[in-house]
């Protein structure tokens, strides 16, 4: 899940995985996710000198807070916005990626100790990890074939009805199965296997049900294409 922009990474942090009968797909159910309720960035140049000039040249790393969502453990745990995160319990913090991977591998319920700089000063922060929300769990479902998806409103719904719920290929990673398969950022997920996508949890449900592969279809320029993704043995 690497990029080449911040603006990016705080998009896939803030992004921050049961079949329906009768519908085609085998039961399974998602894993559950550890949640902070941030979300988050690189800690840019200008911010990484200033932190080594306050705290020390080890202090040029971490994670900057962007945002702190509302009701999340974070917000009863009192982090602020700008906030950088540099240790986790005794693990030194060095990029969004290893936090991302961090915390989403805690147990639910569990207390962490965070190490934040805040002006000044050298926080340690008490936190309990919460469950990451459905939805957004959902948009993480593909990031083990090395793809994320994004949510987009369909514009031609019915008169005085909710717009259907569309996904949209986000980013796919460089040498993932998803890329050697042809998936393409802005493709639209119409199908995984027999499961017409037409909700999140569709496409969460259905995605984690087929394991180690999975057949899409996507919408691409107008035109539909088959996709068929393989995990790699490693991954």
């Amino acid at each position: 899940m690497t990029c080449g922009s911040r603006a990016a990474w705080v998009l896939l942090a803030c992004l921050w995985a049961l079949a329906v009968p009768g519908q085609g797909v085998a039961a399974a159910r998602p894993p559950e996710f550890g949640w902070l309720g941030v979300s988050i960035a690189e800690v840019g140049e200008d911010l990484a000198d200033r932190l080594a000039a306050a705290f020390g040249p080890a202090a040029g790393t971490g994670v900057q807070v962007m945002d702190v969502l509302k009701d999340g453990p974070a917000e009863r745990a009192l982090l602020e916005r700008g906030d950088v995160i540099v240790q986790v319990d005794a693990q030194p913090i060095w990029d969004v990626r290893q936090l991302q991977r961090l915390l989403r591998s805690q147990p639910v319920d569990r207390r962490l100790a965070l190490t934040v700089l805040r002006g000044s000063s050298r926080l340690t922060v008490p936190i309990s990890v919460g469950a990451m929300p459905p939805p957004a769990r959902a948009l993480l479902a593909g990031e083990r074939f090395g793809f994320l998806a994004r949510e987009a409103a369909k514009p031609d719904g019915p008169a005085g009805q909710p717009a259907a719920v569309r996904l949209v290929v986000a980013f796919v990673e460089a040498g993932s199965p998803a890329a050697r398969a042809d998936l393409r950022p802005l493709d639209l997920i119409l199908r995984v296997g027999d499961q017409p996508i037409r909700t999140l949890e569709d496409f969460d449900r259905a995605l984690w049900a087929a394991e180690k592969s999975a057949s899409l279809v996507v919408e691409r320029r107008g035109a539909t294409a088959p996709i068929a993704l393989t995990l790699d043995s490693a991954r």
